[in-house]
């Protein structure tokens, strides 16, 4: 391969974009037929055309080929017959005008290289020119690069389904036509039902500002990820501060034994179920939305993922925060849904704080590639132990 895909691969591969031998067969295959010859555009158009799997994968290869030293592709149009020619392609080599003392004579098929050989001209000499007056210079493009790769984030979460069968009947019932004629004796036909469909309905609940602030890029990258994914049969997204939610009824903490006790086991039966507070539609918590009302579309259909550090980024443990945690998940699993937590912080900082506190009660995963595979587990119905589940 040329010097410059192989600069290109790594940089890719470095970004998240998982680009093997496959990949870069397939681009030189292309080059040998001729594709991306004309110009950096239309080479930076057919690596797009061949690598990218999404508009955000087409962004990055676009950003990263800026910073790849690429050929001068040269053409049937090049007005210079003396300029040496940059790509030997083979049998299937581009066309370029002949060297004045090169020989008339096509040479033999044994001597033409098969390798695609590409020459790079010499960077010239002297300092760099800076960027335009008021444009963006292609040579300072700023990415952010997260743990999981967008990619990684959609194909974790379309394995979260909820397989029910609806719509028109289109499927053969082979239990149910063999019963009726077992009953009746007569061949009436196939019984028909509808297809499985997924209709998992996943909630998102993410908390912002305060000690999460630190995360909110990586956390909008997987929020977005989720959402772009569009493989369930609706999302939602809610915000929240600290809790999603507040109890009014806290009673049942003046029976604690100790006021500073570091759990909620004394009193777990008489935590009431939350159906007070608000949360928010946007991540700026500009437009508050009920707890009630987000609660009321919460289904046996429905999947409820919170994604917060719980106080384990302060090492903090909160008691009123820690039953108001508990209070609004028992209204989830109340409602027949499933739930689990994802933590952007290192799990060897959970203990002792409030997060390691609700990991006693509700499934919590880090925020990682692994742990978002746990979660969907998780929340597919795959049982997780717990030292006191809700």
């Amino acid at each position: 391969m040329p010097s410059f895909v192989r600069d290109l691969v790594t940089r890719l591969r470095r970004r998240g974009l998982p680009l093997g031998v496959d990949d870069c067969a397939a681009l030189r295959t292309a080059l040998a037929a001729g594709h991306g010859l004309d110009s950096p555009a239309k080479l930076r158009a057919l690596c797009v055309t061949l690598w990218a799997k999404s508009p955000r994968d087409a962004e990055l290869i676009n950003a990263t080929m800026h910073l790849v030293r690429l050929p001068d592709w040269p053409t049937a149009d090049t007005p210079s017959p003396s300029k040496p020619a940059d790509v030997a392609l083979g049998k299937r080599a581009a066309q370029t005008a002949p060297d004045i003392d090169a020989p008339t004579a096509a040479p033999a098929p044994e001597q033409v290289e098969e390798e695609l050989t590409v020459v790079v001209p010499p960077r010239r000499a002297g300092p760099a020119e800076p960027p335009h007056s008021g444009m963006p210079s292609p040579f300072l493009v700023v990415r952010p690069q997260y743990p999981v790769a967008e990619r990684d984030v959609a194909q974790i979460w379309r394995r979260l389904r909820r397989p029910v069968r609806r719509g028109p009947l289109t499927e053969v019932d082979v239990d149910a036509t063999v019963d009726r004629f077992a009953r009746t004796g007569l061949a009436e036909g196939p019984v028909l039902m509808p297809r499985r469909v997924n209709a998992a309905r996943l909630l998102l609940l993410v908390d912002r500002d305060g000690s999460m602030a630190p995360y909110h890029g990586f956390v909008d990258h997987v929020v977005g990820s989720v959402v772009r994914a569009g493989r369930l049969d609706d999302i939602t997204v809610a915000y929240f501060r600290n809790t999603p939610g507040r109890s009014r009824d806290r009673s049942a903490l003046a029976s604690l034994p100790d006021t500073l006790a570091a759990d909620l086991d004394p009193i777990l039966d008489r935590v009431p179920p939350m159906n007070t507070g608000r949360v928010y539609r946007d991540p700026e918590m500009l437009t508050s939305w009920p707890v009630a009302d987000l609660l009321s579309g919460v289904t046996p259909a429905t999947v409820v993922a919170a994604i917060s550090d719980a106080g384990a980024l302060r090492g903090a443990f909160v008691t009123t925060r820690l039953f108001d945690t508990v209070a609004f998940a028992l209204s989830v699993l109340r409602r027949g849904a499933r739930l689990a937590w994802l933590n952007p912080v290192d799990p060897d900082r959970w203990p002792g704080t409030t997060a390691g506190q609700i990991a006693r009660h509700v499934p919590m995963f880090p925020l990682t590639r692994a742990g978002m595979y746990s979660a969907v587990d998780a929340l597919r119905g795959h049982p997780v132990p717990l030292e006191r589940p809700l």
